[in-house]
């Protein structure tokens, strides 16, 4: 190996750019994902395994995503659970350049969207986050103490809690959000962090970039995104209870994520109960 660095951004994992030489002199660049967060290897110690297997799906596909090179399932090769990857250039973009990248992202999650999973996969259902394999005393959900509108909200956590998933669907992202959108100049140039890849209904990874959009921008850019998501994927409505399961399942985080946007998340929830309400 001829040299290794840290990458910055990642908030779940140790991540590292490598640059390997082969006895040739021919080099690679790639990058390697290690699961050193304990706590969360002990709700899920499959994590390494489960962002392989939807590497290797997406290796067949016109998806612009890293290809797995090799994987470490239970660490007993580099210490913790680890996948090697493909090197994908680009950075996330941030800031207001945000707003003029708003089609590209909703261009990209119909291919992501149309991707066919293998019969006997084990890509798992979607579920909200903060459900399944997390003790609820510790993510209590209640009421935000900074709304002015508690009752919105407990309507709100009762729609997500008693919320089922369909059965079927297609292949999700689960983390579909500006910061994993990897761009060189204008161009979209690739799509990371595959580890809570499931599957459900398209609208979800919709409502999850709609929630990060309105936090990072504001319901304007949200429903744009939306409204060209439906035109790429040649739908005529999207579901608002999307929308609930992704603001309500970060509200145990919400200071961590969406600080400062209060009003307008709390405004995408009420939206969202006014469109259910209708239907």
């Amino acid at each position: 190996m001829r040299s290794a660095e840290v990458m910055a951004g990642a908030t779940s994992s140790a991540v590292h750019a490598l640059v390997v030489e082969e006895p040739s002199a021919r080099t690679h660049r790639l990058v390697l994902r290690r699961y050193v967060d304990r706590e969360w290897l002990g709700r899920e110690p499959d994590l390494a395994e489960r962002e392989a297997e939807v590497l290797m799906i997406l290796g067949g596909t016109a998806v612009a995503s890293p290809r797995l090179v090799g994987v470490d399932p239970d660490g007993a090769a580099s210490g913790v659970p680890s996948v090697l990857m493909s090197w994908l250039d680009g950075r996330p973009c941030a800031g207001p350049p945000l707003r003029d990248h708003l089609d590209d992202f909703a261009a990209l999650l119909p291919q992501v969207h149309a991707t066919a999973v293998p019969t006997g996969s084990e890509v798992r259902a979607y579920r909200p986050y903060y459900t399944g394999g997390i003790d609820p005393r510790e993510f209590e959900l209640v009421p935000p103490p900074w709304s002015a509108r508690p009752e919105l909200w407990e309507v709100a956590i009762e729609r997500y809690r008693a919320w089922t998933h369909p059965g079927d669907g297609v292949l999700l992202h689960r983390d579909y959000h500006p910061g994993n959108v990897l761009f060189v100049g204008e161009r979209l140039s690739g799509l990371v962090d595959w580890v809570n890849a499931s599957i459900g209904p398209p609208d979800l990874d919709v409502g999850h970039c709609r929630a990060n959009l309105t936090g990072l921008l504001d319901l304007e850019a949200a429903d744009r995104f939306r409204d060209r998501w439906l035109v790429e994927a040649g739908l005529d409505r999207y579901d608002p209870m999307a929308d609930i399961l992704a603001v309500v399942g970060l509200l145990p985080t919400w200071a961590r994520w969406f600080e400062g946007a209060e009003g307008r998340m709390e405004e995408l929830v009420g939206r969202a109960l006014t469109e259910l309400g209708r239907t």
